[in-house]
């Protein structure tokens, strides 16, 4: 038995997101099998499973790929940390409407923690930072990584200003959302989670951009850690070879 065979039979955690695909898989061709009422009613659960099968795929070839560069150790899936912060990522798959976007960040932070470069597992932060993630939407999501796309910008003109509609404005475009409406709707949820500061003025009229555009430390360091996370190579290397690294995110 080769080494990378005998890794790859020990790898608890591929082993079980292969498990929980074929499950996924096998529910869609039990649903799709029933008469065409019961598939009326279950088509929800079809689509459902469909989406969070394709989404387990790609944490899962993600996660197979970083062992075999070595970037994750052998050991790791036996983890305390490894085992909340998969069970985070499972629960988010089994809740209402996945999506890519949510998806994406749960996975950098899982896989961040996994490759030990922005934690190491004795840190409780990884599985917070997903559960809090977890109870984003996808708005939400964009206007916290648009806030922090403009912090990383910081020392411009538009750091030093205290209106919120110049503030809403911004987002809406660095976020794509494009409507004030939207940034606003999303805007409440992330103040709530202290993501975000709270407005100024009894009137909501004022903010402190400063210093880092309305993050606060939590927001600022969540952001962060989803941002360290470096994906590994599109294509595994062949043998005694090199593959050009994936620079996509």
């Amino acid at each position: 038995m080769s080494e990378l065979t005998k890794r790859t039979n020990e790898d608890g955690v591929g082993s079980m997101l292969q498990k929980t695909i074929l499950g996924l898989m096998e529910g869609v061709a039990g649903l799709a099998a029933s008469d065409r009422k019961e598939r009326i009613l279950a088509a929800g659960r079809i689509v459902q499973s469909l989406v969070s099968g394709k989404l387990l795929s790609q944490l899962q070839n993600e996660w197979d790929r970083l062992r075999n560069e070595g970037r994750i150790k052998d050991d790791y899936g036996q983890t305390s940390q490894c085992m909340d912060c998969l069970q985070e990522m499972l629960a988010f798959l089994d809740g209402e409407c996945p999506d890519e976007k949510r998806f994406d960040v749960l996975k950098r932070i899982f896989l961040g923690a996994a490759t030990e470069t922005a934690s190491d597992r004795a840190s409780v932060l990884p599985q917070q930072y997903m559960r809090l993630c977890r109870s984003l939407n996808s708005g939400e999501v964009r206007v916290l990584l648009a806030t922090y796309a403009i912090a990383k910008r910081g020392g411009t003109e538009v750091c030093r200003m205290s209106s919120l509609s110049k503030w809403v404005e911004i987002i809406a475009t660095e976020s794509g959302l494009r409507y004030a409406e939207l940034v606003l709707t999303h805007e409440r949820g992330l103040i709530e989670r202290h993501l975000l500061a709270d407005r100024l003025y009894r009137d909501g009229s004022g903010i402190n951009p400063s210093p880092d555009f309305r993050l606060t430390g939590l927001g600022l360091d969540l952001c962060r850690f989803i941002e360290t996370y470096d994906p590994p190579n599109a294509t595994p290397a062949p043998a005694g070879g090199s593959a050009d690294a994936d620079t996509g995110t």
